[in-house]
């Protein structure tokens, strides 16, 4: 029997990155890659000529309330159950300092970032359920972390930093209220993502520069995809559940 995955935001970077490693790891695995947008998604595209049978490129839009639900019917059909949700989707796209932030970029994060994964396991709740080994896993970062780097340097990660952190308490929730399940958040530590690169590349203080020289170099998507991936399908709920897991396995603090 295949084991079924769902890996949403999987248009490019991490995404993409865990869509082809799980595919080319495991020739029983179904993966549904859950994109904004199908249409424009090539680099899936190309994927699903070799792996036509394998997989689906499905419409997942953050925080769709309908839409969500909608595409847990279609896997529900399809295949009965889905036994890991990789919850990827999210934006970065603001590095104002507190002073300086809009009340709109913190919204649009938060909505993606935050209510988009919790509306997703809502609609896979059902899924889940079904799966002998169910796993959830939202992809969070090192930025969220109150005592970490990254709330020290005085821009950027504002936004993004705030809205993970609470991505971690709500998945962190999901671990209490679901003895069934194997749920965590996962950092995947710094990745040479467009995402990250479009974020560093907005930021021009000399703090930045010190910020980017601790980073230089970082391990591409489909490197740091293959660690994810077997983290993820190795992880259980004694060892990783409700915990914030690193890449490298260890915990990181909250």
């Amino acid at each position: 029997m295949s084991t079924v995955y769902l890996v949403t935001g999987s248009n490019r970077g991490i995404g993409l990155g865990l869509v082809a490693h799980i595919l080319e790891k495991h020739d029983d695995a179904f993966v549904y890659a859950g994109v904004r947008n199908p249409g424009q998604a090539s680099d899936l595209r190309a994927l699903q000529i070799r792996y036509s049978s394998r997989m689906a490129i499905v419409e997942c839009v953050s925080a769709d309330v309908e839409g969500n639900a909608g595409l847990a019917g279609e896997i529900e059909k399809r295949h009965g159950r889905v036994d890991t949700v990789v919850a990827n989707a999210a934006i970065c796209n603001s590095s104002d300092t507190v002073s300086e932030i809009s009340a709109a970029d913190i919204e649009e994060h938060f909505h993606v970032n935050v209510t988009g994964t919790v509306v997703l396991f809502q609609a896979m709740y059902g899924l889940l359920r079904k799966s002998a080994s169910p796993r959830f896993v939202p992809i969070s970062t090192s930025a969220a972390c109150l005592d970490g780097n990254a709330i020290k340097f005085p821009t950027g990660s504002v936004a993004y930093g705030a809205t993970k952190a609470a991505l971690n308490w709500a998945t962190r929730k999901i671990h209490f209220e679901n003895e069934w399940l194997v749920v965590f958040p996962l950092s995947p530590g710094p990745v040479d993502t467009d995402m990250r690169r479009t974020m560093l590349a907005s930021v021009a203080s000399g703090t930045s520069q010190k910020r980017r020289k601790a980073t230089e170099n970082p391990p591409t998507a489909e490197i740091v995809s293959v660690a994810l991936v077997k983290l993820i399908d190795e992880s259980t709920r004694d060892k990783d559940g409700g915990q914030f897991v690193h890449i490298d396995g260890t915990q990181l603090s909250w």
